[in-house]
């Protein structure tokens, strides 16, 4: 029974095991930006974006003509540019499948992950909080912003990173690591700001 159920979880974890990243952006505002030009982190490795080449190709799966996306590098490095003459709210995220298992435990240096990075450091206070494996690591980052609105005008700006692998024996586990940062910027802006960024990694399971 134990060698005959062992066969069938494997099965099960060949047949539906799949890797994913998933990237996204939402920036909210409570007036219209105008004149918009937005350089944000990307998902990077080696100074290349399978995410940025996916979204410049497919414009976020998104709808609205106004956005252009393009692939830019800065100084910051290879980054994702974003410009509108009349920039409002918008939610946008875009989904990469990959043919391989991902390194959720160590992605750093192998394996996509925002950028850029600026002082890098483990907080060993927060790590095993999410899961037994879990680490935790704080950084910061820039974002570039440059658009006229009103002085009082609020936008925020947040951007996601979660890659996970994932499968289904008697229901749907997984691990990953995942990304985040979040910036609050008021009235006009014109250059770069700094923005501080959090990385987890090794959440889940990494049993069959």
């Amino acid at each position: 029974m134990s060698i005959w159920w062992q066969d069938q979880k494997q099965r099960m974890y060949n047949s539906s095991f799949m890797s994913i990243y998933d990237y996204d952006v939402i920036l909210t505002t409570d007036s219209t930006l105008s004149n918009a030009t937005l350089y944000l982190p990307l998902p990077v490795i080696n100074n290349t974006s399978s995410g940025g080449v996916d979204i410049v190709e497919h414009h976020f799966n998104n709808n609205d003509p106004s956005w252009e996306y393009a692939l830019v590098d800065t100084e910051h490095g290879l980054m994702l540019s974003m410009k509108n003459e009349k920039a409002r709210s918008i939610d946008l995220s875009t989904m990469v499948f990959s043919n391989q298992t991902i390194d959720t435990m160590n992605p750093l240096g192998n394996e996509i992950v925002l950028m850029p990075k600026y002082n890098l450091t483990h907080n060993v206070n927060a790590s095993g909080a999410y899961s037994r494996t879990s680490e935790q690591f704080d950084y910061e980052s820039r974002v570039y912003a440059s658009y006229e609105t009103s002085s009082n005008a609020n936008t925020s700006i947040s951007i996601y990173l979660d890659a996970r692998n994932e499968w289904w024996i008697g229901g749907w586990q997984s691990n990953n690591y995942r990304e985040n940062m979040e910036i609050i910027l008021s009235g006009s802006q014109d250059g770069w700001t700094t923005v501080n960024g959090e990385l987890v990694t090794g959440e889940g399971t990494y049993d069959i």
